[in-house]
């Protein structure tokens, strides 16, 4: 199954092409330009490369956060345009669960942080004897009490990834000590390439998402929104 696949949730960005389990092209890019500067040049260049049209795409995965309120939408909305006017399937897969799908191969348990800033993060902690499988809830909050929960659901060691694992790797350390494995080379990012092998999973399944209501997962209130609400709370007009 050839699919087109699309990750716009950090600052580092990537699209992929891949056709069965093979992965025939991707471009990862973490630059300065906007994903809305850089997402439909990479796109056209990735098509162009692996000499694909819209007529060779059999399905279009796309990663759905959480992560940047402004890149997902940007994503989601460009997977959305594309599955709607090429007429092909579309799924959504979690960042968290693209990123434990990375690197099962690292550890029996596997804990995906997306960076949330201020000392925060998003996070799941999974399970990886085969697909990844939920192990807990999805966490939006302090990185040192979602490790604390992390730590003492899972049993033996557990692998850390993502820009959130990256970003608090020292507190990671401290909480988990030997029990802490960090992904090799650049694991510690999620890559479109695994959204599309994740996506095949899902459209063999028969799993489908509509066009018309996907909609980006962010767990939390944007800043601007949270700001808003406590003025608000205060007292506004």
């Amino acid at each position: 199954m050839r699919i087109l696949a699309i990750d716009t949730a950090t600052t580092t960005g990537s699209v992929a092409l891949t056709d069965g389990e093979q992965v025939v092209g991707e471009y990862l890019l973490n630059i300065r330009a906007t994903h809305s500067e850089r997402l439909i040049p990479a796109l056209l260049r990735l098509l162009e490369d692996g000499e694909w049209s819209g007529d060779d795409i059999e399905g279009i995965a796309v990663a759905t956060g959480p992560g940047s309120f402004t890149g997902l939408r940007i994503g989601v909305a460009t997977a959305k345009a594309l599955a709607y006017a090429w007429q092909k399937p579309l799924v959504g897969i979690t960042v968290l669960e693209g990123l434990a799908f990375q690197v099962g191969f690292a550890a029996q348990w596997v804990c995906s942080m997306v960076d949330a800033r201020h000392g925060e993060v998003y996070g799941r902690l999974y399970r990886t004897e085969g697909l990844p499988e939920a192990a807990g809830d999805y966490w939006a909050g302090p990185v040192e009490e979602f490790l604390q929960q992390v730590l003492e659901t899972a049993a033996g060691p557990v692998c850390f990834c993502g820009d959130g694992a990256a970003a608090y790797w020292d507190a990671v350390q401290e909480a988990a000590g030997k029990r802490a494995v960090k992904p090799v080379g650049n694991s510690m990012q999620l890559r479109a390439s695994s959204i599309a092998l994740l996506g095949r999973e899902r459209f063999l399944a028969g799993e489908r998402d509509d066009p018309l209501t996907l909609a980006p997962m962010y767990l939390r209130l944007s800043e601007a929104e949270r700001k808003l609400k406590t003025r608000c709370s205060a007292g506004c007009s």
